[in-house]
């Protein structure tokens, strides 16, 4: 007679579910944070403006004799006009009722991820095109960049933070900012002039507990959504990285005040928190299996989505630098 075994009763035997779900993998959401910000209400654009500065006067008074007037400060102005962004995913009441996670609940978080991924992606997009460009180790175009000659170092960030101070930038709360990506920061750490100038300017425990602080007067922060030009180099074959220098009002963002995100990723300089935890849409749409009317008669399906309101722009290029540069990475 046949044994009661696992290949007789393999329908019986259940694989043991876990019901914690594993953290998706997401990059630090960051580049959102130093703009200048406003939120828009019954009106459809936004205009920044800005008064050009009068040259310094280098002629002494003549006695009794009145000087010429000066000429009357230029205005510029940069208009936002804010978009509308958005995505969804459509669930079967078939799901709802047999899926052991809660779909509704995952599915949320997902779309949540996605939508500050998006508008993160969008800043720093903006932020690469319209800023000015700068080329590690005296290169005059990405595909002059190679590993060899041109690994992001300390000389990189000194040449950068005085050309900010040299056009007149002003920082951030104290500080410039730095953005850039984890294999750009290690090369960093390959650079003896840099860790010595970092662990003298940055509390001695950090380093050896991994966290970026600050250097030079300026704030490191890391992000794998910092920008990347896979084979753009030299030879079509080096991967290209970008490290942006941000100063006080380099950059504007504006959207729909009931529609606008905010800082996508509240973590500081020295947090590693899980962004995804911490990442909402704005405006989360949830139509249930019953919304559908006329157009879903047996109720068999409902969505959730998110949108948002979103522009920027750069408002002053020269306080904004975008430095290519390769990285410990970049031939890999």
């Amino acid at each position: 007679m046949a044994n009661l075994n696992r290949s007789s009763m393999s329908t019986g035997i259940k694989t043991m579910y876990e019901m914690r779900l594993l953290s998706r993998a997401l990059p630090r959401l960051i580049h959102n944070k130093w703009g200048t910000v406003a939120s828009l209400s019954n009106h459809g654009d936004l205009e920044l403006r800005k008064y050009s500065s009068l040259s310094a006067v280098t002629s002494s008074l003549t006695e009794g004799t009145t000087p010429s007037e000066q000429t009357q400060p230029s205005i510029s102005t940069v208009t936002l006009d804010p978009e509308y962004y958005g995505a969804y995913l459509i669930f079967t009441d078939e799901i709802d009722l047999e899926q052991t996670d809660n779909m509704i609940l995952e599915t949320s978080a997902i779309l949540g991820e996605q939508a500050g991924l998006s508008i993160d992606t969008l800043t720093r997009n903006a932020l690469i095109t319209n800023a000015t460009a700068a080329y590690s180790g005296g290169a005059s175009a990405i595909t002059d960049i190679s590993l060899a000659d041109h690994e992001f170092n300390y000389e990189d960030i000194l040449k950068q933070y005085f050309t900010l101070q040299a056009n007149n930038a002003r920082p951030i709360g104290g500080s410039f900012i730095i953005v850039t990506h984890p294999y750009s920061v290690g090369s960093l750490f390959k650079d003896p002039v840099f860790v010595n100038m970092f662990n003298n300017e940055t509390d001695e425990n950090k380093i050896r507990s991994g966290k970026i602080g600050r250097i030079l007067n300026c704030d490191i922060y890391v992000s794998s959504n910092s920008y990347e030009s896979a084979n753009a180099g030299k030879s079509g074959t080096t991967d290209v990285y970008s490290a942006l220098f941000l100063g006080d009002e380099s950059f504007g963002r504006a959207g729909m005040s009931t529609l606008m995100p905010g800082n996508l990723d509240s973590g500081g300089v020295d947090e590693w928190t899980n962004t995804g935890k911490q990442v909402r849409p704005v405006n989360l749409i949830v139509k249930d299996l019953d919304s559908g009317g006329s157009d879903d008669p047996l109720n068999q399906r409902g969505s959730i989505g998110w949108k948002v309101s979103h522009d920027l722009e750069v408002l002053n290029s020269d306080w904004i630098i975008n430095l290519y540069h390769a990285n410990m990475a970049s031939d890999d």
